[in-house]
């Protein structure tokens, strides 16, 4: 979700580091201060006492981006920001995340939400593991899981196991 946005030319990205749980107070009170802050957000399921919802979550919990002007604007007062833990750094010069990374991220948001990467492989396709430990073994797709995962059901030791794995381990059966 894009918050503010500067066009300066010269303006940079740089990683803030917030309090555990507290990337929205950090956002809030860096607009308040005059500052860019993006918090790209993702869609998840969330259980709890028997029901399944689907909340919004940060895509990198406990870590956010602010655009900062290097030769206007200080990048300290960040640091006293409530809700900020630090500022990603090295030695004493803030880490600056490249302008591509930020719109790669923006080019894949719908209506302020990231959205995942569509998967070619559907629910109940038998596919063969082409890599790694289970390597050759014929499984079922059961479910997509999180972070672009899928959840293939084997046979491994006579017995069924539900193995979570990336989409490029995976081969047509």
């Amino acid at each position: 979700m894009i918050l503010s946005e500067t066009t300066n030319a010269d303006a940079v990205w740089i990683v803030v580091n917030t309090h555990p749980n507290r990337e929205h107070s950090a956002v809030q009170n860096l607009l308040n201060q005059g500052y860019g802050p993006y918090m790209p957000t993702i869609r998840r399921q969330v259980r709890h006492a028997r029901k399944v919802q689907a909340v919004l979550r940060p895509l990198f919990p406990g870590y956010l981006f602010v655009h900062i002007e290097p030769a206007t604007r200080q990048w300290r007062p960040i640091l006293s920001t409530v809700g900020v833990r630090s500022v990603v750094r090295t030695g004493d010069t803030p880490c600056v995340v490249p302008e591509a990374f930020i719109q790669d991220l923006k080019k894949r948001e719908e209506s302020g939400v990231i959205v995942r990467s569509s998967s070619s492989r559907q629910i109940g396709e038998t596919v063969r593991i082409a890599y790694g430990a289970f390597d050759g073994l014929v499984g079922r797709i059961i479910s997509l899981s999180e972070n672009d995962r899928l959840i293939v059901l084997t046979e491994f030791l006579n017995r069924p196991v539900c193995v979570k794995m990336s989409e490029n381990l995976l081969a047509v059966a």
